[in-house]
């Protein structure tokens, strides 16, 4: 039998925003970037996957340069789709009761934004599927979003809830997907490797 695919799934590294929706990264977020591409570079890693947003594609940069590979560009991987006219990180919460309940990881107290939600866990489902059942018995990255990370996780684990934890900035998730398209969770928001700066 075919061993499985593991996919590290990888959360952006820190926009710097700029009253769009599509921000590029700041210099923290290039550091973080250079961190978690320099810790994946020897993990054996067989293709890089990111959304289309430009925080995903310049995370996924250093790791694609390190190993010489292109980026595969999938929309599936991109972020939830609301109303919301401009991107805006939780470290950026104005709102003092909302920035509480997100702080004691009570995220579904006002924080969660109207949203594609049921969209988004089967985008997720279907994009990360397709690329494990490509790539049987090798290590792929694939670059997304907290919230569509949020609702995969929560989708293997039969969770109730729509955003269960507050992933890291380059924090890595491990899936394998096995040859019948099982999922099977290894880790989430692992994040040692920003300690190596």
């Amino acid at each position: 039998m075919s061993e499985a695919c593991e996919v590290f799934l990888v959360r952006h590294a820190l926009p710097d925003p700029d009253g769009t929706k599509d921000p590029a990264l700041g210099e923290v977020g290039h550091a973080q970037a250079e961190l978690v591409g320099g810790y994946l570079a020897d993990k054996g890693i067989s293709a890089i996957y990111s959304s289309q947003l430009k925080r995903a594609i310049e995370t996924a940069g250093p790791l694609a340069r390190r190993l010489g590979y292109n980026v595969v560009i999938d929309e599936r991987l991109q972020e939830w789709k609301s109303n919301a006219t401009h991107y805006q990180g939780v470290e950026n919460l104005t709102d003092v009761d909302l920035a509480r309940s997100f702080r004691e990881g009570r995220f579904e107290e006002g924080f969660l934004p109207e949203h594609n939600h049921e969209e988004l866990r089967e985008n997720m489902f279907a994009v990360v599927r397709d690329i494990g059942l490509a790539h049987q018995g090798e290590r792929i990255v694939a670059v997304s979003h907290g919230g569509a990370s949020n609702s995969f996780l929560a989708g293997i684990l039969e969770s109730p809830r729509r955003f269960f934890f507050n992933p890291g900035y380059t924090s890595i998730s491990r899936v394998q997907v096995w040859p019948d398209g099982r999922f099977v969770l290894m880790s989430i928001n692992e994040t040692s490797h920003l300690n190596l700066a």
